[in-house]
């Protein structure tokens, strides 16, 4: 068996120094996919530099909280809160799913908008993923299916972390080992619906990465922690979820946790020892659309 790395940039769209990052990344072979918002106030930029770096994988990073809606706001009442926003987080989008509250049908239309919006722009989507993994949720992935299947997309992010786990520990630096504990406990906690998320994938005849990294990591990757990886790098394909980025005004202006963490995994994309490291694991990156089946 082959080993192949998809090393994917999640939030392209969501600010120019996103997309700049991630067009800086992939020239220079640090990443060889990325996920677009549809609703990212830099879309259309974005979709101009996928337009030009055709070799560049592209999936559609759906998003059910916090984001503007993508669907008539008529269509999707249920998915939004009093000021027209999608709902603020996944607890509050799963409690609201369990208690009945929000229709199949508005989440596929909501999903399908997005997914819509790629397409029409003249763009192949490889893959989807979500926005704080939302598609792990079942209600959730039977939207998502429904959307890849009406859109003839084959992958789907598995996202349950299956690579080094807590091995990974003596690699993170001082001030980050608590944050980096809080966000394995998580992960952990998510993987309940893996199980049902692999049998559902299974059944539809859609694909995911056997391996997955990068829930633990968020804001805390480092050069110690990639190299680890990489010297471990399991048989078949893994995925590593990165958000390169500039750190700019524009981005400061968002509402996200990730600023600086964004241009410290861009600078740590960008540096020629990555670049060195993975010529010296002879590990190829690959796109969604080209990993070996």
């Amino acid at each position: 068996m082959t080993r192949q790395l998809i090393i994917n940039a999640d939030d392209m769209g969501y600010t120019a120094g996103v997309n700049r990052a991630i067009l800086q990344c992939f020239m220079e072979g640090s990443l060889s996919s990325a996920t677009l918002l549809a609703r990212g106030q830099a879309f259309e930029e974005a979709v101009e530099v996928c337009k030009a770096t055709p070799a560049l994988g592209i999936g559609v990073h759906l998003a059910l909280t916090e984001m503007p809606p993508a669907a008539p706001q008529h269509e999707i009442r249920e998915l939004l809160t009093s000021d027209g926003l999608l709902l603020p987080t996944p607890g509050c989008l799963l409690l609201s799913l369990k208690r009945g509250k929000i229709p199949q049908k508005a989440l596929v239309r909501e999903l399908d908008f997005q997914v819509s919006r790629v397409v029409d722009a003249g763009l192949r989507p490889t893959h989807l993923d979500s926005h704080k993994h939302v598609h792990a949720i079942p209600e959730v992935l039977e939207a998502v299916i429904q959307v890849a299947r009406r859109h003839a997309i084959r992958w789907i992010r598995s996202p349950f972390e299956t690579s080094a786990g807590l091995d990974l520990f003596p690699f993170v630096g001082r001030g980050e080992k608590i944050l980096f504990c809080k966000q394995h406990a998580k992960a952990r906690i998510f993987s309940i619906f893996k199980r049902h998320f692999l049998h559902r994938i299974g059944q539809e005849g859609l694909r995911c990465a056997e391996h997955f990294c990068g829930v633990s990591l968020t804001g805390i990757w480092n050069e110690a922690a990639m190299i680890f990886l990489l010297q471990h790098l399991p048989h078949g394909t893994s995925e590593w979820m990165l958000h390169p980025a500039f750190c700019d005004k524009d981005l400061s202006r968002q509402k996200t946790r990730l600023l600086e963490q964004r241009q410290n995994e861009l600078d740590l994309l960008l540096s020629a020892r990555w670049r060195d490291f993975l010529d010296r694991y002879k590990i190829a990156l690959v796109p969604y659309g080209g990993a070996t089946e």
